[in-house]
């Protein structure tokens, strides 16, 4: 489960907008305020285990559906669709590399998110979207 999720992090980041922009946590302040920036925010997961096997339990090493969730942050709506645009632009189909596993190409869950669209932050003052990204592992 972490080899999946460092190489998706990282993955992520690779474009030049998300590059050093992308965290596991939502940025705060030494102060406990929200930090105004632009940058995404991706958290592990529970894997769904599925081998289709009905005779031999599950193990750590089964077939895992990898949802990862991410939250697209920006000072303006157009600083998230940018942020947006270049995730999707470069992760969509792409296929991880994992030692040890093979991964089936990346695709977006749009059912995932209960409230679909970007939403405004009165407090923060800040604008998001957030978008689940799904690929399965299986042992190579």
């Amino acid at each position: 489960m972490r080899a999946e999720f460092n190489a998706f992090k990282a993955e992520l980041a690779v474009p030049s907008v998300l590059n050093n922009r992308v965290f596991t946590a939502v940025r705060v302040t030494d102060a406990g305020e929200l930090v105004r920036d632009n940058y995404a925010v991706t958290i592990p997961y529970l894997p769904e285990l599925d081998d289709k096997r009905y005779t031999a339990p599950q193990t750590a090493n089964s077939a895992e559906l990898c949802e990862f969730d991410v939250r697209f942050v920006g000072t303006t709506a157009d600083a998230v669709l940018l942020l947006l645009d270049a995730a999707l632009e470069h992760m969509l189909f792409r296929v991880l590399t994992i030692p040890g596993r093979v991964c089936d190409p990346i695709r977006v869950d749009r059912t995932a998110n209960d409230r679909a669209g970007m939403q405004f932050d009165k407090s923060a003052r800040l604008f998001y979207i957030d978008a689940t990204f799904v690929f399965t592992s299986r042992s190579a």
